[in-house]
């Protein structure tokens, strides 16, 4: 049996630091700088984050009796004789190829070391070729998943050994290594499992592996398997999305914990793209299974639309702790908003239907958050449209929501404190969300107001009339999708009743009732509402001609304005 051990301090991660400089003056052969650097860069990518004074690495343990199965642990180092939380980390590379040394896994292991856990890194028996219908080698694929598991079997049996509590065990995998992860997961043989681009099913009716289901995480839609997440990128070449996405509405329909984060990448989403989303996912997820206790979790799942937004801020959409059923998009570094932009602006959402969820506008709405606005919408974070029943709601939610990020905004140790603009509120909803928002006008906080596809004429709705309009106090603007849309006729008698505020109708003759909020970024409506946002929240002035009848910007629509504010029409003398 092979071990090395390394005691890793911040002294010695200024000496690697000093080091690197060294190999890099002296032009050393870029393969074997590479070579000696996988740990080092492990430790710079850790610098900014670590808790830890001091790790202890220890290689090469023979875990069970193949040659190839040997693992590397990181511990933390403490006078403290607390057992740890563990986490295993299985390497990809199409079962075929990789190793528990690529650099990759290396800073996964060191990184997770340093934040509290005591990691593993699994090699495992390589199968020697994909199978075909003519070859007799598709039982290694068994082999690949008995090495994995016997590593975890391992742990166990030495957990006093290393500071683990055995009843915390995590797992990461990418690729053939998220597949391996997984079925860890699925089998209940960790408390938790995290899987990048997994194979949950071959997919292929002539691979001999397609006989084998219980080689697959497929095999195990059944309910009460260990919490997972899954991460992917839509454009995957490798791992057909389709496959993904259709193991986890199964596995959700029988009722488990499984998370899905999809945004915009290829296959290394998770390994070596996707970072900014994917890592504090798994931070994340892996504190609230594994550590429980987490104080620093606000959040207990995400979302990543439209990758994040157009705008400069990437955005996400979060369920809360403290407000699980509403969705807040904002950006994903609040803070490095703030830095920029100062306290951000607070947008209260309503939906079509006046029902629980912001699904059917979360492009749009995580485009507004990616400008650097906190949006709070009614209704529970949703991974996929019908996923669960959905309910009407009363207009007093807008008011929850209101209360809520108000809260927020001062309480210590919230992610919001400090970070929101309470002078600075808007409200928008969408056709019976409209109404929910007339239904709150008088509320003196409100900033301003945005009326989607929606409006009261002569009728009533959620509590709301024609008189609500007298209540209004700040600018509005109705959005409207031609005479096609139903609510365009009351959106046309409220505009022209509006005397006492700044009032603008925006009608797109094309878009209909359903706006264009299902369009990447939100489409036109997205855009608009942005800009609207940035002129009454953000004092952008320059945005102002936008929303005359003579702009040049918003070609498609017709506009009108009432002449209060700063969105009067150009005169010409």
């Amino acid at each position: 049996m092979q071990r090395e051990k390394n005691i890793l301090t911040n002294q010695t991660i200024l000496f690697f630091i000093h080091l690197i400089k060294i190999i890099l003056f002296a032009t050393i052969n870029l393969f074997l700088y590479m070579k000696l650097s996988a740990i080092l860069t492990a430790l710079l990518f850790s610098l900014c984050t670590f808790a830890q004074e001091k790790i202890i690495v220890t290689q090469n343990i023979q875990y069970n009796e193949h040659k190839a199965c040997v693992l590397d642990v990181a511990q933390p180092v403490s006078d403290s004789k607390e057992l740890r939380p563990a986490i295993v980390i299985v390497h990809g590379g199409g079962w075929g190829a990789g190793d528990k040394r690529d650099a990759v896994y290396t800073n996964l292991l060191v990184d997770y070391a340093m934040k509290g856990y005591v990691t593993f890194s699994v090699n495992y028996r390589l199968i020697s070729s994909f199978p075909t219908p003519q070859s007799n080698n598709a039982s290694e694929l068994q082999n690949c998943i008995e090495d994995v598991e016997s590593s975890v079997a391992w742990i166990k049996t030495h957990a006093k050994e290393y500071g683990v509590d055995a009843n915390r065990i995590g797992s990461f995998g990418h690729s053939a290594g998220g597949h391996l992860s997984l079925m860890l997961g699925v089998k209940g043989l960790v408390t938790c499992a995290v899987g990048g681009a997994p194979p949950t099913e071959i997919g292929n009716p002539h691979s001999p592996w397609n006989d084998h289901s219980e080689w697959w995480p497929i095999g195990y839609i059944k309910k009460d398997t260990a919490p997972m997440l899954i991460l992917q990128g839509s454009e995957d070449p490798v791992v057909r999305p389709n496959l993904t996405e259709d193991f986890v509405k199964k596995m959700h329909k029988v009722g488990n914990k499984v998370e899905f984060i999809k945004a915009r990448g290829q296959h290394g989403f998770a390994y070596d793209q996707g970072l900014e989303f994917t890592r504090p996912a798994m931070d994340a997820f892996y504190a609230r299974h594994l550590k429980k206790d987490e104080p620093k979790l606000s959040w207990e799942q995400m979302k990543v639309v439209d990758g994040g937004g157009s705008g400069q801020y990437k955005a996400v959409a979060l369920k809360e702790k403290s407000l699980s059923d509403f969705v807040v998009y904002r950006p994903l570094d609040i803070k490095g908003a703030v830095r920029r932009e100062g306290k951000l602006p607070i947008l209260l959402f309503a939906n079509g239907g006046c029902m629980d969820t912001s699904i059917g506008y979360e492009n749009m709405l995580t485009e507004i958050a990616s400008h650097g606005y906190v949006v709070v919408a009614i209704g529970e974070m949703q991974v996929y449209q019908f996923d669960r029943k959905e309910n009407s709601t009363p207009s007093s939610l807008l008011m929850k929501a209101m209360n809520w990020i108000i809260g927020e905004s001062t309480r210590e140790g919230s992610d919001y404190c400090g970070m929101v603009d309470i002078d600075k509120i808007a409200a928008a909803g969408h056709s019976c969300g409209g109404a929910q928002v007339l239904c709150n006008a008088k509320e003196p906080r409100l900033k301003t107001y945005l009326i989607l596809n929606a409006g009261m004429g002569k009728m009533e709705m959620a509590g709301a009339s024609a008189k609500n309009l007298k209540e209004l106090h700040a600018p509005i603007i109705y959005m409207s999708g031609g005479e096609g849309d139903v609510a365009y006729k009351n959106a046309e008698i409220d505009y022209n009743s509006i005397q006492n505020v700044p009032a603008v109708w925006a009608d797109n003759a094309k878009a209909g009732h359903g706006g264009t909020y299902n369009q990447q970024f939100g489409g036109s409506f997205g855009r608009m509402a942005v800009d609207w946002l940035d002129l009454q929240l953000k004092g952008n002035t320059g945005n102002a001609a936008n929303f005359i009848s003579t702009n040049n910007t918003y070609k498609e629509w017709t506009i009108k304005s009432n002449g209060k504010g700063l969105c009067r029409e150009l005169r010409i003398k």
